[in-house]
């Protein structure tokens, strides 16, 4: 696989910076360039595409569901995480309706930060554990643009499903994972 172009949307230097360090000590990654609002990440984008874009709720000049809702207009082929503080169900909600694949809280690991990129560059959706079920609950009640399998990961995830095993399933099962009651089996 390719190494992924990240782009980090997020106003606070630490947390930037601090990703950056973590993430660019492994091989994953070719080039990890990060902005401090939305109107800085649509600038960047005019002039290189990421394959992969995390993304804060609350920035300066242009927040995160700005953007997210910018990118969307434009049709952009960018994959988005969302990763902020905020785990409420209107925010995840609100980011997935604006095409996010993913969303995290900043209490997150830097692995799993790794994990969720590599998931979603990959054409998969990723949440936290502590947003899963949230998510899940809202993508259930609305007519939902996640994929039955995506739901199902989702579910696997609420149910306390380690990232680890997970990743495992979808890195070595091509097959589809099916709901059969109470359990979920690899098909």
């Amino acid at each position: 696989m390719k190494p992924i172009h990240l782009l980090i949307a997020d106003d606070h230097a630490i947390v930037a910076e601090g990703l950056t360090k973590c993430l660019s000590l492994t091989p994953s990654f070719d080039k990890i360039a990060y902005v401090a609002n939305g109107i800085e990440a649509l600038k960047y984008i005019e002039q290189q595409t990421p394959d992969v874009m995390l993304v804060d709720i609350n920035m300066p000049k242009m927040g995160g569901l700005r953007l997210l809702k910018a990118l969307k207009a434009q049709k952009s082929c960018i994959k988005t995480i969302v990763l902020s503080m905020h785990s409420s169900s209107e925010y995840v909600h609100k980011c997935t309706s604006l095409g996010a694949k993913g969303y995290m809280t900043k209490d997150v690991s830097s692995d799993e930060i790794e994990l969720a990129i590599k998931i979603v560059n990959k054409g998969g959706v990723y949440f936290s554990s502590n947003v899963a079920e949230i998510a899940m609950n809202h993508e259930q009640k609305t007519n939902s643009d996640l994929t039955t399998q995506e739901l199902i990961v989702l579910k696997r995830i609420a149910a306390g499903q380690t990232t680890k095993k997970l990743h495992w399933i979808l890195k070595y099962h091509r097959e589809p994972l099916k709901h059969t009651g109470a359990t979920f089996a690899v098909s």
